[in-house]
């Protein structure tokens, strides 16, 4: 019987210790929840007296340092944001910039970077913005140059690339290939017929 007994001590001992951890632990839990409600609280505070030293500047002497160290962390965040907005942007300008290829725009006579997406004067060869090569297509009622072959807008007087003075639109004679005698627009270096070198 006395064994009886103290297995039966035993179980309750068992048991009275298995509710005391159960306890133990029911009550680290609460401090913990009391401790980060705590935690919450003191942040508002200090919430309260930051927005107060960025209002005015003025803070206790005690708190000064601390909230000055705050503005600067915050300064710099806001700069660390800045940098990651310009990076997208530029992103976003490339990939819109990429999908449109360089094009002369027919009322303004800009060239627009393909790299870039910037306006550049008609005849700039290099973009203005980003230093892009700019290969701007000839319109069909362009006047080409005699001289350089550039394209220039209808009613140019001297060529907007090398300054070669330009005859009016009527006047300019279409050369002719030696070889085969087919008509070549000017500037062209070779026959589009049969290949032959324009001179």
């Amino acid at each position: 019987m006395a064994f009886f007994d103290k297995l039966g001590d035993l179980a309750k001992n068992l048991g009275d210790k298995t509710s005391d951890a159960i306890e133990t632990g029911k009550l680290n839990s609460r401090i913990n929840a009391e401790k980060a409600a705590a935690g919450e609280e003191l942040k508002k505070i200090g919430e309260h007296y930051y927005n107060l030293f960025l209002a005015d500047g003025q803070a206790a002497p005690e708190v000064l340092a601390f909230c000055e160290a705050a503005k600067a962390h915050n300064d710099a965040a806001a700069e660390a944001q800045a940098e990651i907005d310009r990076i997208r942007a530029e992103n976003e300008a490339e990939k819109a910039a990429a999908a449109v290829p360089a094009s002369t725009a027919p009322d303004t006579g800009v060239v627009v970077c393909a790299a870039c997406g910037t306006s550049n004067p008609q005849g700039t060869k290099f973009c203005c913005q980003c230093g892009g090569k700019l290969e701007a297509p000839a319109a069909s009622d362009s006047q080409l140059c005699p001289a350089c072959g550039a394209a220039n807008v209808p009613g140019t007087k001297f060529c907007c690339e090398c300054g070669e003075k330009l005859a009016p639109p009527a006047e300019q004679a279409k050369p002719v290939c030696p070889s085969c005698g087919a008509q070549v627009a000017a500037g062209v270096k070779f026959c589009n017929e049969c290949g032959t070198r324009i001179e």
